[in-house]
């Protein structure tokens, strides 16, 4: 497969988007704010689960207008780069931040996790045209393994700076993330096509804004596409979730920084195998299968994670979640664009990114507010099985081979 030197740096750009999901989203910044920047205490998780909300707001306004924009024009590249020039740009700011910068902290996170999201959109609407015929599962799901073990191998660098150097290597753990995600985004730049421009693409913004309205109305000839972003908005609101409010709800329980750090680089490491394990299964038992699957593991991690009390049990619920994580979120992916015509991925990408905005700002407010509401943590994580359980409700009543065989016959 990474004989196609497309396939393969297409895989690779994921490590910069990981790189930053993994240090500044999930791992080292969680900490860093819940330690330092605010103090500790419940307010740290309220305020970063509040903080999160907003950035997928705003990511959520943005991503379906760049995703229909671009789409039948040869901007993919150029407004991945752009963004990814955001998240960089605020990775490398973050290493000016310090004791009591919380609102300069959580802002840096805000317009990193924007940038991060509008580039996927165009990452994503890339797959159709970078993945051979009949291999979108596995190159999909090829993605998230290269991104995981990227963000791992590029988290345990950052844990030598941080324990060699103390909070200077943080801040040079967060220049790293910059360098690492621009490095990837050099290697796309250089070896994937812009594919081509497309006769009906919309004119201005205005136009773009007309076609984004119609690409919703258009969805509705999609049921089964339809019915599993709804299920997609579900479910991976309580991935995200996990993902964003981990480490701070680790901290908040009073696991050590050593075990948090050691945890959460467990995850990225074991996503991997398990990953292209996620690859095999979609193929021999089928992909909605595979995803039903992964959402019941995730219900039994979110109730477990209820009960933590010692350091061993967070490492427990860290490695079951990366045996599920990036299997999950990668056959989703390939599900939903196999269900929908190629030449739209870029429309359909919008939209798919922006519910799963607007449905994700739910997760980290509800458990930033359970969190100030009743000063329980263990509640506040506990409620994400909600998620899982309603996703799967949903999930069971997709046909998926009748969604594709519906694109196959146009």
């Amino acid at each position: 497969m990474f004989a196609n030197r497309s396939v393969f740096a297409w895989c690779l750009y994921d490590t910069g988007h990981c790189a930053f999901a993994t240090v500044v989203m999930a791992v080292v910044l969680p900490v860093y704010y819940q330690n330092v920047v605010a103090g500790g205490g419940s307010w740290a998780l309220s305020s970063w689960g509040y903080a999160s909300s907003v950035a997928l707001l705003l990511s959520a306004l943005l991503t379906p207008v760049v995703g229909t924009y671009v789409d039948g024009r040869p901007l993919k590249k150029k407004f991945l780069l752009a963004f990814a020039a955001l998240g960089i740009a605020a990775s490398a700011a973050l290493a000016f931040s310090g004791q009591g910068t919380w609102l300069y902290s959580l802002s840096c996170m805000v317009l990193g996790t924007v940038g991060l999201s509008v580039a996927s959109v165009c990452y994503d609407a890339l797959l159709t045209f970078v993945a051979p015929p009949g291999t979108m599962d596995r190159v999909s799901t090829l993605g998230y393994g290269v991104g995981y073990l990227g963000g791992g191998v590029l988290l345990a660098l950052d844990m030598i700076l941080i324990a060699r150097f103390g909070k200077p290597g943080v801040k040079m753990s967060f220049l790293s993330v910059a360098l690492w995600w621009s490095a990837a985004a050099a290697v796309l730049t250089a070896w994937v096509p812009e594919p081509p421009a497309a006769n009906n693409a919309p004119s201005g913004l205005r136009q773009t804004l007309r076609a984004l309205a119609h690409s919703w109305t258009e969805l509705k000839q999609y049921p089964e596409a339809l019915r599993f972003m709804v299920s997609f908005w579900l479910y991976n609101d309580g991935i995200g979730t996990i993902v964003r409010m981990a480490a701070v709800f680790g901290a908040g329980l009073g696991i050590s920084q050593n075990h948090l750090v050691g945890a959460m680089l467990a995850t990225q490491f074991v996503g991997v195998p398990f990953a292209l394990v996620f690859a095999r299964l979609a193929e021999k038992s089928g992909s909605k299968r595979a995803v039903m699957i992964a959402l019941a593991w995730y219900t039994i991690v979110a109730v477990g994670a209820m009960f933590i009390t010692q350091d061993w049990h967070f490492w427990l619920m860290a490695v079951a979640v990366g045996m599920v994580q990036g299997g999950s979120q990668a056959i989703s992916r390939s599900i939903y664009a196999s269900m929908l015509p190629a030449g739209r991925s870029g429309h359909f990408f919008g939209l798919y990114n922006v519910s799963s905005k607007f449905a994700g700002i739910v997760g980290p407010a509800l458990c930033g507010f359970v969190a100030q509401a009743t000063g329980s943590l263990r509640l506040a994580v506990g409620v994400i099985a909600l998620n899982f359980i309603a996703g799967m409700a949903i999930l069971a009543g997709v046909d998926v081979d009748k969604g594709r065989a519906r694109v196959a016959a146009q």
